[in-house]
């Protein structure tokens, strides 16, 4: 298993600039091939799925085997004939504004919004120090971005076996968002009982034993 942390984020160094769901899938792409991997099932968390949305979108479903989609419908924005998303408009000016003003503070209500329990004092910095690595401004930029981005015209143009993963817990993004992806693609949806919109931490034992035999069985 490859873990990859994209752009600004994680372990991989800042970058100025390129920070876009396109520029991240583009990215990816060339991670696969420089890599020389050829049908590997590709997972993404959240974000993670539209990227890997944007990058069937531009390059199709060559070299790939599968797809894991954990907690993400096509587009976080909620609109006319879309009203499955995270948020309104005018709620993601707000967000920006507020991440821009204070985006540790911005980070530390959000964090617990994502999992069906508190987290602990350990826990919360844990992950809200995870945030941080990105940065305020590129943290803001890739947010505005994914929040503008729209892929049901891509859902349903592909033929590529997916797991959809979601916990009932989810605060942000609705199960029924995973229901109306698993009418339209050839996917299988697995509720996590315990989990919000993290099941990979919440129910990590769970999660890998669901994606695991679900890999296996392709």
């Amino acid at each position: 298993m490859i873990n990859v942390d994209l752009r600004g984020h994680g372990e991989s160094p800042a970058h100025e600039g390129g920070h876009t769901v396109s520029q991240y899938a583009r990215d990816v792409r060339h991670l696969l091939q420089a890599l020389g991997l050829d049908g590997a099932v590709i997972g993404g968390w959240s974000m993670g799925s539209l990227v890997v949305w944007d990058m069937i979108r531009q390059f199709g479903t060559d070299g790939l085997a599968g797809h894991v989609v954990v907690s993400q419908g096509p587009s976080d924005l909620k609109q006319d004939g879309w009203e499955l998303g995270a948020f309104t408009i005018e709620e993601l000016h707000e967000t920006l504004a507020a991440a821009q003003a204070d985006y540790r503070g911005v980070m530390e209500n959000f964090v617990p919004t994502m999992l069906m329990d508190e987290p602990s004092a350990a826990d919360l910095e844990l992950l809200v120090g995870e945030t941080q690595r990105v940065g305020a401004n590129a943290g803001t930029c890739i947010l505005l971005d994914q929040s503008l981005q729209d892929y049901r015209d891509v859902v349903g143009g592909y033929q590529l076996p997916t797991l959809l993963a979601w916990g009932r817990d989810e605060k942000l993004i609705p199960v029924a968002s995973g229901e109306w992806l698993a009418e339209r693609i050839p996917g299988e949806l697995v509720i996590f009982e315990r989990s919000g919109h993290c099941p990979m931490w919440e129910e990590p034992e769970r999660f890998n034993q669901v994606a695991g035999d679900w890999i296996s069985r392709l």
